[in-house]
């Protein structure tokens, strides 16, 4: 049976043309993966330092000047310090900025939301714990918070420093909101996302990827790898907070993917290199109209991870290190042995 007419045979029974099966009731993928068990040696402890509840208690720009030139990445990476003549510059126009009620209410609600953050905490001792375990030469790095009344970055991931804007993450509880941010992408500026961000942006430092590669296929297995890496690390976090879909979003694709599929073979977009056409189906997008109504942007992505996830199940004998360090995009579809028909 062709692709073509398993796809019509499933339209039959259907009854519902492909451009509406997306729609249908709403749940999120919470469930666990298998997880090893932990030894002892892999376990870590996490401390945050809440930098903003330091800054907030300044009295003048000298003060948050040492504070600058005590803390290079936070001042390099964070605050931009390359775009002031000098730190003390830099120093009178984030005092300036704390100074405004506008900003002191956010830093109000960051309180307020976060707390202690125990339950921040625990997350990320949880995902790098899982990280030491695969990567033993893996070394936790510090964890600093900060806000800025939205003056800087939401967010730096460094090798030896995380550094979290805790006023872009507040979610719907937050008096203001990130500016220039569609609404669609603005659902996940909230506080559960921020350990799985973290640990998507770590999953780049062991992937291996064929830069002469400039296929659909290399860039969707690209991100399948990053998903699947983050969900090893968070084995019990949903599914929806890794690939940032809503829970509808996510019963949607998982339960549409042979029309997905079809659309992605039918089209031959698997080796497509062009760069236009790859953004429709790879970048931030409401949704992908040219599939359905209802199908969410970055569907490429979303299919590599299920592309991925199957190749790990058919090769039980393959290590996550072993998937991350394979570059071979077309070697990991073929022996997936994805089909969804």
């Amino acid at each position: 049976m062709t692709v073509e007419q398993a796809l019509l045979n499933l339209m039959k029974k259907l009854w519902i043309p492909a451009l509406l099966l997306f729609g249908w009731a709403c749940s999120t993928n919470s469930d666990c993966v298998d997880a090893p068990s932990l030894e002892e040696k892999d376990k870590v402890t996490v401390h945050i330092d809440r930098l903003e509840r330091e800054v907030f208690k300044m009295k003048s720009p000298e003060e948050l000047e040492f504070f600058i030139q005590s803390h290079p990445v936070m001042a390099d990476e964070f605050l931009g310090r390359n775009q002031y003549p000098s730190d003390s510059i830099l120093a009178h126009e984030l005092f300036k900025n704390i100074k405004n009620p506008y900003v002191d209410t956010l830093f109000a609600n960051t309180e307020a939301y976060f707390g202690d953050m125990a339950d921040i905490k625990a997350e990320f001792e949880e995902a790098f714990s899982y990280l030491k375990h695969y990567y033993p030469s893996f070394q936790v790095p510090k964890i600093k918070t900060m806000v800025t009344g939205f003056g800087s970055s939401e967010m730096y991931v460094g090798k030896d420093e995380i550094i979290i804007g805790l006023d872009y993450y507040l979610g719907k509880t937050g008096k203001y909101r990130p500016p220039g941010i569609p609404k669609y992408i603005l659902t996940r500026y909230d506080k559960p996302y921020i350990v799985p961000a973290v640990v998507l942006l770590y999953a780049n430092r062991y992937l291996k990827e064929n830069t002469n590669d400039h296929t659909m296929l290399a860039d969707m297995i690209y991100y399948g790898k990053k998903y699947y890496f983050a969900k090893q690390m968070l084995p019990c976090t949903s599914d929806s907070l890794i690939v940032w879909y809503s829970g509808q979003q996510l019963k949607d694709v998982e339960e549409n993917k042979d029309v997905i599929w079809y659309h992605f073979l039918n089209n031959q977009l698997l080796y497509e290199t062009n760069h236009f056409v790859k953004k429709k189906y790879m970048d931030e997008r409401p949704k992908v109209l040219e599939i359905g109504e209802k199908c969410p942007g970055r569907i490429g992505s979303w299919i590599g991870w299920d592309i991925v996830r199957a190749y790990m199940k058919n090769n039980p004998d393959v290590s996550l290190q072993e998937l991350m360090a394979n570059p071979d995009a077309k070697d990991i579809l073929n022996k997936s042995k994805y089909k969804v028909f």
